[in-house]
């Protein structure tokens, strides 16, 4: 089980055995200086090496999710994997494409808990997801709303992928050829297959499945292929139909046969996946040999990443329980760089919880503390350095930004009973912040003013008294000891003076 943690500043050099190729890189030569140990400190960086001993002129680095479900700050971890290994390839010289692959062609086979209208829902199961109506009545299908929300917050991030959309994909026929080399390797397929099983596949298995021209389904049967474009099957009303896969977008390739098919047809260089894609005999196992065997591709680099979790919830964050927290919400208490922060200081196989109780303070601390060991250091090679560069939604500051503590805007903004402009306005007058420090303060004035507003302990909340307030009286033992406070401090001041 890999360790859980809430500490972020997670140092030290990722393990070897976490990023895996099963190419002989060991023998390819790189075209640049081979880089010191010590500039392989950070694992983004680890990782983009292996990937540069590949010598492509362009390197791929891909990610992606089913829109089945809320896309939530779990789901982050893998593009931020991505992202991160991409800027680190970046900064050794390469020509990075980050692809974001929305597998919206995906079986819908469960309606998340969260969502409203599940006997709706309910009715649509066993349809492609992009097929499946919005339950919230807004956009024109169930997938395009959850893929809007992404793209709209990721270059918050700094995170700008290339999407691509495997329904369009499918039903513009683009796949067409590798589900013929999938169907013409069928044998070899149902072997690969069942090397990681209990009980073996029939004879009847095809690599493939057809969505109905009835209801929309998979709850077809695939009948024959006539070793070209012709497949034959049965639709659910059980009658044969024959249907050209080159012409017709209904046919689309089981999961474990769709992701080394994608490696070959975008030629993919590296990308991360979760745990249970790396579990021995998992997804990843059978699309090494297949990507191999069936796609004459030579599989991508990868890494497994822990969970997410929330701390003081109910575990890992997951969609299809219902036991979600999207980055918007992440992004309403933290500001991007402390997000980013998040990712770089934490090795990709350590889970880790994202809080919203006291420990915010401290988080925004240790970036902080952080950022000001940078510029006091310099950049340097170590490990720290790394964390803070990686960090930035684009370049490192020229010079230290002016840092005012989250827990001090806290107190301001309270000061201010709640007014975050006039907070910043003030802010503003006294420290002369540039563009870019103004665009952070009032990134974490309005982080600052959520996280007061909906997650504070109420031992961190304060309102000072306003001319209209009623004056409180007190009696008896509160009177008898605010007046030796006063007592005390009046004899204080004295003293001092």
């Amino acid at each position: 089980m890999p360790e859980r943690t809430n500490v972020f500043y997670t140092l030290g050099n990722m393990d070897s055995n976490m990023v895996k190729s099963r190419s002989n890189l060991a023998d390819t030569k790189m075209d640049n200086k081979e880089p010191s140990k010590e500039s392989l400190i950070h694992w983004a960086d680890t990782t983009a090496v292996a990937v540069m001993k590949r010598n492509r002129k362009t390197y791929v680095v891909a990610a992606g999710v089913a829109p089945s479900g809320s896309v939530t700050f779990g789901h982050l971890r893998e593009v931020m994997s991505a992202e991160l290994v991409s800027r680190a390839i970046r900064d050794r010289g390469g020509k990075v494409k980050l692809i974001y692959s929305w597998d919206d062609y995906d079986v819908f086979r469960k309606v998340p808990k969260n969502m409203p209208n599940q006997e709706e829902l309910k009715k649509h199961l066993r349809k492609a997801v992009i097929d499946v109506p919005d339950p919230f009545g807004k956009n024109s299908n169930y997938a395009v709303g959850f893929e809007h929300g992404l793209e709209a917050v990721l270059p918050r991030l700094g995170i700008t992928p290339s999407y691509r959309y495997q329904a369009k994909n499918y039903r513009d026929c683009k796949y067409s050829e590798g589900i013929q080399k999938a169907l013409s390797q069928r044998e070899k397929i149902i072997e690969i297959l069942n090397g990681h099983r209990k009980k073996p596949l029939s004879n009847e298995y095809w690599p493939i499945t057809i969505y109905s021209e009835i209801d929309g389904t998979d709850l077809t049967k695939v009948v024959s292929w006539d070793g070209d474009k012709m497949i034959t099957y049965l639709d659910v009303d059980n009658q044969k139909k024959t249907i050209d896969l080159t012409l017709s977008g209904a046919v689309k390739l089981l999961w474990r046969i769709d992701w080394p098919m994608r490696w070959s047809y975008e030629r993919v260089d590296f990308e991360p996946a979760g745990k249970d894609h790396h579990s021995a005999g998992g997804s990843f196992d059978t699309a090494e040999p297949i990507s191999r065997i069936v796609y004459d591709n030579e599989p991508p680099i990868t890494f497994s990443y822990g969970d997410v979790g929330i701390k003081g919830g109910t575990g890992r964050i997951s969609s299809s329980s219902g036991n979600v927290i999207t980055i918007e919400e992440v992004l309403s208490v933290y500001q991007p760089e402390v997000v980013r922060f998040l990712y770089t200081g934490t090795k990709p196989n350590a889970e880790f919880d994202v809080s919203f109780d006291l420990d915010v303070i401290k988080i925004y601390e240790d970036y902080d503390r952080l950022e000001r060991e940078y510029f006091e250091r310099g950049s340097g090679n170590s490990v720290t350095s790394r964390i803070y560069e990686l960090s930035q939604i684009e370049t490192v500051p020229d010079c230290l930004p002016k840092q005012i503590s989250f827990r001090h805007i806290c107190n301001l903004i309270q000061i201010r009973d709640g007014d975050i402009l006039e907070t910043l306005s003030t802010l503003k007058k006294k420290y002369a912040f540039s563009k870019d420090e103004y665009r952070r303060i009032s990134q974490r004035a309005f982080g600052a003013a959520q996280w007061l507003k909906k997650y504070a302990p109420e031992s961190m909340k304060f309102r000072l008294r306003r001319p209209t307030d009623e004056v409180p009286v007190f009696e008896g033992s509160e009177k008898v000891a605010l007046s030796k406070l006063f007592d005390e401090l009046n004899r204080l001041s004295h003293h001092d003076g």
